[in-house]
């Protein structure tokens, strides 16, 4: 996949807008206004992240957003995650994002968004990240996305508006086996399996209410972190090597105790695996939240592999 080009980028620096005063945590160039950008702190090692805005457009003519760059990055791509066909897929956006005149759009979690690609170093929580947005017609702007949780929304929302930043509900489920043996991979193949598309699910490993679980699929792979919920077990994200470490794992929500010994069992388990399965388990660079978009409109809807084909890119 050809990466977006910052064609304007000598441009920019000379002619970078500055942060309006009246908005909070908020960029204007042009007739266009940035709401609260942030990202998502990232686990160690991983070379992807995440970043959300919101972009309106108060203006009489219509304007695109047509590339990114962050001195942070090897490079920022413009994403779009939809479900097609049943599939959840994700694709760079060669034309960039369009902003018609007169409205708001959303980059968020399960739909259009900033991928920073190739991460220096990973991002964390509580710092911020500049960025070069530019756009066809109100030119370039500097911005700076806010660090928040790595398993959370932006760093200043509550619990309860994730739904409001295009996480969806999760809707009830039909109830799973009482065995995390078999519950987790009839879950874990639930969301990712289809017909033409068999998915290997081993080892899993389980501490308390919390799991991890290997996978593969044609030639890919990583891991999964789930949590164990009233109906059963919910798959919270897919990562790679991250999830080996107790310190990652506190990141995510686990306590201490629960993070060290999941991350020794974990290790333990994969001591037999073969190092080709391995390698497929590291393959998965970045992170991608599941949970809120693994059932969608009372279906189970299948995050497909061109919903991170070219994260390890």
């Amino acid at each position: 996949m050809k990466h977006l080009k910052a064609k304007l980028l000598a441009i920019a620096i000379a002619t970078i807008a500055t942060v309006s005063p009246a908005l909070a945590h908020g960029f204007k160039v042009g007739d266009i206004e940035i709401g609260h950008p942030y990202a998502r702190a990232m686990l160690p090692g991983a070379k992807v992240g995440g970043g959300y805005l919101t972009l309106t457009n108060e203006g009489s003519t219509d304007d695109r957003l047509v590339s990114a760059s962050s001195d942070r990055t090897g490079s920022v791509q413009l994403h779009e995650m939809k479900i097609d066909g049943g599939i959840m897929v994700m694709r760079e956006l060669q034309g960039g994002i369009p902003v018609p005149k007169g409205t708001t759009v959303e980059l968020k979690p399960g739909s259009y968004h900033v991928m920073f690609m190739n991460v220096t170093q990973p991002f964390k929580e509580g710092e911020t990240i500049k960025a070069i947005l530019t756009f066809e017609k109100a030119g370039p702007v500097n911005v700076e996305f806010a660090v928040g949780p790595p398993a959370g929304g932006a760093p200043d929302m509550k619990h309860g508006d994730h739904a409001k930043h295009g996480d969806h509900a999760t809707m009830p489920m039909a109830p799973q086996s009482t065995d995390p043996q078999e519950a987790i991979p009839a879950k874990m193949r639930a969301i990712f399996e289809t017909a033409d598309k068999p998915l290997t699910v081993s080892p899993v490993v389980v501490q308390g209410d919390w799991a991890i679980a290997g996978w593969t699929q044609e030639g890919r792979g990583g891991r999964a972190l789930l949590k164990k919920k009233s109906d059963g077990w919910s798959i919270h994200l897919c990562s790679g090597d991250g999830l080996k470490q107790a310190d990652a794992l506190k990141t995510m929500g686990l306590s201490s105790a629960d993070a060290t010994a999941l991350a020794s069992k974990l290790a333990e388990a994969e001591a037999n695996v073969d190092a080709k399965t391995l390698a497929l388990f590291a393959s998965f660079e970045g992170t991608v939240m599941v949970e809120g978009i693994e059932d969608h409109g009372g279906h189970d809807a299948h995050v497909g592999h061109g919903a991170h084909k070219d994260h390890g890119k």
